[in-house]
């Protein structure tokens, strides 16, 4: 018998359940509501698949301040950019693996230029070698220079927003030992005399290093009108840069022989035209200078001077090799992307994806809290009465005159701008409303006839409450939990738009600070996307929470 009960209340469950969906499928409010929350869902769990860039760490994926890409695609006078720059890499046999292909280089006397299996990449290596060398019955030679560069085509109407030149340098060669005297003058305490005295005496070191120094120079030559613009324009000796490691003291390098090859490549990966090293005299930025809005798209070279300085030490045998690798040129472009790039040239799209996590994360959950502790509190003071409901009305009415906004940003400033503080302080202190709610409904349904012959027959408090009660406010709860879920998703963007966003994670909120904190208001597609998801995520909350107090309120769904 028990089990056709239970079978009985599941057959009538479900035929409820049944009724319900017909009812939800012909509410256009409902539908339209539930779809967008899905999209939103949808694209918070896929977000990983929906693009590859990580929102917070990922930067500089294409140059600041990108436009979508698809306004190439849009005629100028439409607001579009059809010769917009995109990101462009040179890399064509940058590495040299097998051969010199694609690069050309000068001669000189005393000079050979060779392909050679040592490079960097110790699983793929491959270098180009400059070698100066001099035997022992001829004088020193002085400046020796040769040129290593690559012509490339600049395809583009509009100039790059940024590039950079990226190559790894490796110097070798026979060596000097110089031994350099220095006078040293010491204070010391004399204990015999029990006074400070000084001396004097000489110290002795030795210094070690390449016969021949070797400077380099590396460029970008327009081959429109030859110009030449420097990309490291200061020359300095790789000397300086490189130590020599001797061990033991008596024995040093022979020509062609590397020691610590992995600590001496020189990797200059810092050669951007708005950094602090790089320079165009009288000017910040030599991109524009480089590429003329007249002369691209055109033809350029990338090249590297290399000038070996030979002056030491005459009539010795003497040679200096310079292995340059991974020598290319990167440049980051104007357009990038659905939604184009931020000031740091982060990917927007990825920001608008993740951010649509954090939204329902704090959104849900503490729609979640402020529910269960307001039917807690409801259920509690509407049953108990008196001196119980009492206390917990004006702890409520205490609650709900203090001002929400200040409050959550002193809170969130105490305990820490996390999204599961937010989760918390957002819940406590929203469950207010919702447990008047209840309270009432739970007055008037604790009168009822049913209820008073629970009590007949000695049903508790409990029982009564979790059979006979709960389920009748079930359905505030449901609406409750659709309708609250905006409030929680707006006050999550206000305290990111003020500041108060966690660094870990990225929002829509955090998306509209850093467009205020920036000063880029005039980039529309930084600014519109987050605010017009912020605003659809909440209205397809609040019409789903609509559908839903018209499919639990019969009487409104027929005056409706």
């Amino acid at each position: 018998m028990p089990a056709l009960g239970y079978k009985k209340a599941l057959n009538l469950y479900f035929s409820r359940t049944k009724n319900l969906l017909k009812i939800f499928i012909h509410n256009p409010k409902g539908i339209i509501g539930l779809f967008v929350i899905i999209i939103f869902a949808l694209m918070a769990i896929f977000a990983p698949l929906l693009t590859p860039y990580d929102p917070v760490k990922d930067k500089y994926v294409s140059g600041s301040y990108s436009a979508p890409v698809w306004l190439k695609y849009i005629p100028s006078f439409l607001g579009g950019r059809p010769g917009a720059a995109e990101n462009f890499a040179i890399t064509e046999n940058s590495d040299f693996t097998n051969s010199l292909e694609a690069w050309n280089y000068t001669t000189a006397p005393h000079i050979s230029v060779n392909h050679s299996s040592f490079g960097i990449d110790e699983t793929n290596p491959g270098s180009a070698k400059i070698t100066f060398t001099r035997n022992e019955t001829e004088d020193t030679y002085g400046n020796v220079t040769v040129t290593l560069n690559k012509e490339f085509y600049y395809p583009f109407a509009e100039k790059p927003r940024k590039f950079t030149v990226y190559c790894s340098l490796f110097a070798n060669g026979t060596l000097y030992n110089e031994t350099i005297s220095k006078l040293v003058r010491e204070r010391y305490y004399d204990n015999a005399t029990g006074k400070w005295k000084i001396r004097t005496y000489y110290l002795n070191t030795t210094k070690i290093g390449l016969d021949v120094n070797i400077t380099i120079f590396i460029y970008i030559q327009r081959v429109s009108d030859g110009k030449i613009f420097p990309v490291w324009p200061y020359q300095p000796q790789l000397a300086d840069y490189l130590y020599v490691d001797a061990s033991p003291a008596d024995k040093f390098p022979k020509p062609g022989t590397i020691y610590n090859a992995s600590k001496r490549w020189i990797k200059t990966d810092t050669f951007t035209p708005d950094s602090d090293i790089i320079r165009y005299p009288g000017i910040e930025d030599v991109t524009p200078i480089i590429f003329n809005q007249t002369l691209i798209p055109g033809y350029y070279r990338l090249g590297i001077n290399i000038t070996f300085q030979d002056f030491k030490t005459p009539l010795k045998e003497v040679e200096a090799s310079l292995y340059v690798d991974r020598f290319y040129i990167k440049f980051e472009g104007t357009v990038w992307g659905l939604m184009g790039t931020d000031h740091y040239g982060s990917d927007l799209w990825s920001q608008l994806v993740y951010g649509s996590r954090i939204s329902l994360y704090v959104g849900l959950l503490s729609s979640i809290l402020s529910v269960l502790i307001g039917l807690i509190v409801g259920l509690a003071a509407g049953y108990m009465g008196r001196y119980v409901d009492e206390v917990l009305m004006r702890f409520s009415d205490m609650l709900l005159v203090l001002p929400g906004l200040p409050l959550l940003i002193v809170l969130i400033a105490v305990l820490g701008a996390t999204a599961e503080n937010l989760i918390i302080i957002i819940g406590l202190l929203g469950w207010m409303g919702f447990a008047r709610l209840v309270r009432s409904q739970v007055l008037s349904l604790k009168e009822r006839p049913f209820v008073e012959a629970a009590r007949a027959v000695g049903a508790g408090r409990f029982h009564i409450i979790s059979t006979h009660i709960m389920p009748n406010v079930m359905s505030l709860v449901y609406v409750s939990l659709a309708t609250s879920v905006p409030s929680a998703i707006v006050s999550e963007a206000a305290l990111s738009f003020l500041g108060f966003y966690d660094p870990n994670r990225m929002s829509w909120g955090r998306m509209l600070y850093e467009v205020q904190a920036n000063g880029a208001v005039q980039y529309w597609w930084w600014v519109i996307p987050p605010g017009l998801c912020i605003a659809a995520l909440a209205i397809a909350f609040i019409m789903f929470g609509f559908a839903l107090d018209e499919i639990f309120n019969p009487k409104l769904r027929m005056r409706r």
